[in-house]
């Protein structure tokens, strides 16, 4: 009987370290997309960035707020309202747009951007690459989403 266990343990151990890892590049909810450069870039409060992309806590001087505490002495984390928890970009070839892939765990921080009726917005996973790559390719020559994208692990 003991044998047995011992085998099939090390059979679920064998199928279950042999699954391949997600690559990072894949992960949560990704959208690339042409938007113009924001801020003003003079003061650490409005930066020059694309549009939508987020603006450190740091760089406004907020900090987080603190874990309410519970009755039992513990803390809690308040649930955090969705956001875009990543992005990387490239300027386009005149400088006055930036190409962007927005990273987040949900769908509803991605709304905004892909609701937005002046933009064109690609969902990674769901659009082609050679589509992509021939739309964004109007903006930055060479473009190629072998080397482009966020990594968030």
């Amino acid at each position: 009987m003991s044998l047995r266990l011992i085998l099939g343990m090390l059979v679920l151990t064998a199928i279950t370290s042999a699954q391949p890892r997600v690559d990072p590049r894949n992960l949560y909810h990704r959208i690339i997309t042409v938007v113009p450069y924001v801020g003003s870039g003079t003061t650490a409060a409005d930066p020059k960035r694309p549009q939508y992309a987020p603006v450190a806590a740091t760089a406004v001087g907020t900090q987080p707020s603190p874990a309410a505490s519970t009755p039992a002495g513990t803390t809690a984390v308040p649930p955090s309202p969705p956001a875009i928890i990543g992005f990387t970009h490239v300027p386009s070839d005149d400088g006055k747009y930036a190409v962007v892939e927005y990273v987040a765990r949900d769908w509803a921080a991605l709304q905004p951007i892909m609701s937005d009726p002046s933009l064109t917005v690609f969902v990674k996973g769901r659009d082609s690459k050679a589509t992509i790559e021939a739309a964004i390719q109007k903006y930055k020559k060479n473009f190629s989403l072998d080397t482009f994208g966020a990594v968030i692990q």
